[in-house]
């Protein structure tokens, strides 16, 4: 609060005691703006801060935002801040919109992905600037009254805007385009209010726009601002559509799209002139799996082999190639079909179980899964989000594979080679998580 200035007390009239409300002494955190802040920390991954103003705030009507690119940029022009002062007004109507959002009944929040936060100074760094955003906000922003007091003092009363903040620093499940930061905000959410999807909204950059979207502009750098809020299944816009009123240009989704892929356009296996499972109920085989990681070759294997009497075979039990040699060995000498499940991706690997095969006289069949790399790191994600027993494959596992992957050929020595599709095994709650990005 400010006063207007005022005659000093005289030695001999005992001084007229001020309300701390308006005494700017007393408001010892009045010029610290990140007093003015509150942070959480119940999510280790994620940093959590709101302005005091926001504490109750409660309404159906959401404004989400991203940060970097949307709200603010760089004042030096690179694409990440140098330091914790390195930042600007995306556009200077942005206090502004955000005061007219806040008087309209919305409520501010901030979703950003910040991975580079991975250690105590850059942590630190980033909450000043945060706390300086938010200070801006409140300073820039906002409906002054004055009035005279009795005592001669001016009040001045400020309508500052709430404001609350999620940063995910790291990649699990609270990384945009995942929805783990706002299912974390509907449940923190005032309770006797429902948030309305149909009336909020999110905007941020990252939007799937191509090279030379406009006028010298640069491709995004993912789409996944877009696809959170397809996601979470409310309306999009780009900073430039909310901002500047321009009209969205046109995007891409990437590569892989959930909502649009097919799965039951596809049969299980190909070729289907043959059977999946041997006629001959006395007859044993072995069955060597190839396949991307998370390409669905253990669900197969559990559904559709093992309760035929299959012994199971998988690295990741056994953990050694020579454990699952010797598993082979153990299971044909018990008179048992045998299915290997591993990624099997080389002709040298998959050579060794031949030999074995082949020393026993026993025919080999190779069960091929054809699922691409986008389809299998989107399994990745599903099931680890999905399915707590499964752990988040790194992206170099895939990398591993396609460097070394040589499709497999009838030469090498099988009776057939069947191509297995991926088709989703689930109920419609399963589907519907399965449908989002995680990417």
């Amino acid at each position: 609060m400010k006063r207007s200035t005022s005659p000093p007390a005289t030695d001999h009239k005992k001084q007229k005691q001020i309300h701390p409300f308006f005494d700017n002494k007393s408001q010892s955190t009045k010029d610290d703006p990140a007093m003015r802040i509150k942070w959480y920390s119940g999510i280790p991954s994620v940093l959590i801060a709101q302005t005091k103003e926001a504490k109750n705030v409660g309404s159906a009507k959401i404004a989400a935002f991203d940060l970097d690119s949307t709200l603010i940029t760089t004042k030096s022009g690179r694409t990440f801040a140098k330091d914790a002062n390195d930042w600007k007004w995306w556009d200077s109507k942005i206090p502004q919109r955000l005061e007219e959002l806040h008087s309209t009944g919305y409520k501010i929040v901030v979703f950003s992905n910040q991975n580079g936060l991975n250690n105590i100074q850059r942590i630190a760094e980033f909450k000043r600037k945060v706390a300086d955003i938010f200070n801006q906000v409140r300073e820039r922003v906002g409906v002054y009254e004055t009035g005279l007091l009795t005592d001669g003092l001016y009040c001045y009363l400020k309508l500052s805007v709430p404001v609350i903040l999620y940063a995910a620093m790291k990649k699990d499940r609270y990384r945009k385009p995942m929805t783990g930061m706002w299912d974390d905000m509907v449940k923190e959410h005032n309770d006797s209010v429902s948030i309305d999807l149909d009336q909020s909204f999110y905007v941020g950059d990252a939007a799937g726009r191509p090279d030379g979207w406009k006028h010298q502009a640069k491709k995004d750098h993912s789409c996944g601002d877009r696809k959170f809020a397809k996601n979470v299944n409310i309306p999009f816009y780009t900073p430039e559509a909310f901002f500047s009123k321009e009209k969205e240009a046109a995007f891409s989704w990437g590569d892989f799209d959930p909502h649009s892929y097919s799965l039951e356009s596809v049969p299980l296996f190909t070729p289907t002139s043959t059977p999946l499972k041997l006629e001959d109920t006395d007859a044993r085989e072995m069955i060597l799996f190839v396949g991307r990681p998370a390409s669905g070759k253990s669900t197969f294997a559990k559904k559709h082999l093992i309760p035929d009497g299959y012994a199971y075979v998988n690295q990741d039990t056994l953990k050694t190639k020579a454990k699952c040699l010797k598993a082979c060995e153990d299971a044909i000498r018990e008179k048992q079909s045998v299915v290997v499940d591993n990624t099997n991706g080389s002709m040298d690997t998959r050579a060794e179980f031949l030999k074995i095969a082949k020393k026993h006289d026993l025919p080999v069949r190779c069960f091929y899964f054809v699922a691409d790399t986008d389809l299998c790191r989107h399994n990745n994600y599903y099931r680890h989000i999905n399915q707590g027993d499964r752990d988040l494959l790194s992206e170099i596992v895939f990398r591993t594979f396609k460097s070394r992957f040589q499709e497999p050929t009838m030469d090498e020595g099988y009776q057939e080679i069947k191509k297995i599709n991926f088709v989703f095994d689930g109920d419609d709650t399963d589907l519907a998580a399965w449908r989002k990005w995680y990417l």
